[in-house]
């Protein structure tokens, strides 16, 4: 029988309400959450993209943890030197977790959340001030990426709202705004926000960035102006996670994997990022709820959102809980927190 359940996309760091549809404990597809504040029962493409991973690559459900908690929890006592990175495909309750577990065991708990640093909560702008903005500035291209915010912007501009939009190349965003801004380096951007002579009331709308000082220069441009801005992260608790772990470059972790004896990755998979050969000699665990192809010594398979409870904080700051769709009282699988516990009661 086909079961229907509320949840929130774990797509990108916007936050929308979406259904999920199951049978027989399986995910075998989604529809629109009408009656959610931020999508108003719309979803994209990329949240499509995003389920049918789950549907075609979701680990298996039995696994032996007690064999490989022991195995992980020799490990760490024979290793002092360990690093766990996170992302905000982390929820709050994993998060909360994983920062008392490392601050108790003096590890390293690195972020790395695409060069966007953690933002002054006082100027960053809500979405609904996204669809009344008369002045709107992207960065980067939201129509594709993230398209539930593009139609805030869309709404903004049958009110005459100006639009600008800085890119590397010509883009969707681009091609709908008023004016389109070629740069060859993120480090031009100050540079033409000052020569535009932006609007006191504008809003920037940022989702790329290539380096953390170049994040924090367009800040202090928007603070200097006391502008608002909405930072749009990769994914869906970046702004738990930015406001709570140092978020990293790709080559400090790199620097700091070469001072480590053990990585733990929390559902990321940074390999993909990196140099294969930078792991040699390294002892990888990774907690995960697809099957991935890094290079781990251990995988451990954890719940996926849909089959628990928890929260994310979107990109504006608020917090949406979700629950447990599948409700399958069979599933083994724990939690990353619970993975911790168990782990941590042994160490």
């Amino acid at each position: 029988m086909l079961k229907i359940k509320h949840t929130i996309c774990p797509t990108c760091s916007v936050g929308c309400g979406l259904n999920i549809i199951s049978k027989n404990k399986k995910i075998v597809g989604i529809n629109s959450y009408k009656d959610h504040s931020i999508n108003e029962g719309r979803n994209c493409n990329n949240c499509t993209d995003n389920i049918n991973l789950f549907i075609n690559n979701k680990i298996k459900q039995s696994t032996d943890y007690t064999s490989l908690i022991d195995d992980v929890t020799k490990i760490l006592k024979d290793n002092k030197d360990v690093t766990i990175l996170t992302s905000g495909k982390t929820d709050n309750v994993d998060l909360d977790r994983l920062m008392e577990f490392t601050k108790k065991h003096d590890y390293t708990l690195l972020a790395y959340e695409n060069n966007f640093n953690k933002t002054d909560a006082n100027i960053i702008a809500s979405y609904d001030d996204i669809s009344n903005a008369n002045y709107i500035i992207t960065i980067g291209d939201i129509y594709r990426e993230n398209a539930l915010i593009g139609r805030r912007i869309i709404h903004a501009k049958k009110n005459n709202c100006y639009t600008i939009n800085i890119n590397k190349t010509k883009n969707l965003t681009g091609y709908n705004s008023d004016k389109f801004i070629k740069i060859n380096s993120y480090d031009e951007i100050p540079s033409i926000l000052e020569h535009e002579k932006i609007d006191e009331n504008a809003i920037l709308i940022i989702n790329k960035i290539d380096s953390t000082d170049n994040y924090n220069k367009i800040i202090e441009y928007v603070e200097n102006n006391k502008l608002k801005i909405l930072p749009l992260p990769k994914y869906p608790n970046s702004y738990s996670v930015l406001h709570h772990v140092k978020s990293t470059s790709i080559n400090e972790i790199i620097s700091k994997i070469n001072d480590s004896d053990v990585i733990i990755f929390t559902d990321i998979n940074l390999t993909n990022f990196m140099k294969n050969d930078i792991f040699n000699n390294k002892i990888i665990i990774s907690f995960d709820t697809l099957n991935t192809t890094n290079e781990s010594s251990f995988q451990i398979p954890v719940k996926a959102w849909y089959e628990k409870n928890g929260s994310f904080t979107n990109s504006m700051g608020i917090t949406q809980r979700f629950n447990d769709t599948i409700c399958d009282n069979d599933n083994q699988l724990k939690t990353i927190a619970q993975v911790i516990d168990e782990i941590d009661g042994k160490l």
